[in-house]
């Protein structure tokens, strides 16, 4: 019986002890895309703006989903070199400024 309780308080203090996931960084969110995306979309709109192609009536960004799946492509396809919370905050930064989808 202590044994099994041994092991019962190790595993809930690890529970305990495990941080919480952090919640998205706008700002670091905004950073990225202005040193990592911002030029590119900016050459792909041919206006030389980089949000036009956020707003863009034929986007084919259409929920939350796809907005990450999109971020996701180019930091793989591009070789940004973003981690799993750089595209998280890039993700919830783009949401908010541009797209409103609800979570």
């Amino acid at each position: 019986m202590t044994f099994l309780r041994s092991i019962s308080a190790i595993a809930f203090s690890a529970l305990i002890s495990t941080p919480a996931l952090a919640a998205p960084d706008l700002a670091n969110g905004k950073t990225i895309d202005q040193q990592k995306c911002y030029a590119c979309h900016a050459k792909k709109t041919g206006f030389g703006n980089g949000d036009m192609i956020y707003t863009r009536s034929d986007s084919k960004v259409k929920s939350l989903a796809d907005l990450k799946k999109m971020v996701g492509l180019c930091n793989t396809k591009l070789r940004l070199d973003l981690f799993p919370e750089d595209e998280a905050d890039v993700t919830a930064f783009l949401n908010k400024q541009f797209y409103k989808f609800k979570p």
